[in-house]
């Protein structure tokens, strides 16, 4: 196969013409390799630079799977929840309480999961963070706790500050 010295783009044997650019294809001027573009050289650096740092490739990462399995948890529990509400298991001013501890409970699963595959807590906070306070609300509204709920908001900020000088002694300044 023939490339394109102008663009790179792969042409037949016997191409007088490049088929993309249009460029010539004389056969002083013919390249018999890939041209390789300066886009193209830069994410080839940056993959290996994130493959040397042990990140993964955005393309690569697994998330689609993470965030299907989140998204149809939520869809089922909301039917769960429906059915139990159709059935006057739960009452109807319940049914929000009910509905938002789910999901606090899929979120916190969902950390625990972003804990297992990273090691890392601070790729999980925010998952952990966010089940903890929608689990709360809902609990507050499901058990009657609505006189507790500023004690769990100030635990959970607690845990936030926590955090945040965990990271900074994980990362010291030089």
């Amino acid at each position: 196969m023939v490339y394109c010295p102008k663009c790179g783009k792969e042409n037949k044997d016997d191409a007088v013409f490049c088929q993309s650019c249009g460029a010539s294809l004389k056969a002083e001027q013919v390249v018999y390799r890939r041209h390789e573009s300066d886009r193209e050289k830069n994410e080839k650096q940056e993959k290996t630079e994130r493959n040397e740092k042990g990140e993964k490739d955005e393309k690569n990462e697994g998330g689609g799977m993470a965030a299907g399995l989140v998204g149809g948890l939520i869809i089922i529990w909301l039917g769960i929840v429906f059915l139990l509400r159709e059935y006057n298991y739960i009452a109807s001013n319940d049914f929000g309480g009910w509905f938002m501890l789910g999901i606090g409970a899929i979120l916190i699963l969902r950390g625990v999961l972003a804990y297992i595959q990273t090691s890392n807590w601070r790729t999980s906070n925010g998952y952990i963070i966010g089940g903890l306070v929608l689990g709360a609300l809902g609990g507050f509204s499901v058990f009657s706790l609505r006189d507790k709920w500023p004690y769990i908001v100030i635990i959970i900020g607690a845990y936030i500050v926590l955090s945040a000088f965990m990271a900074r002694n994980n990362n010291p300044k030089p």
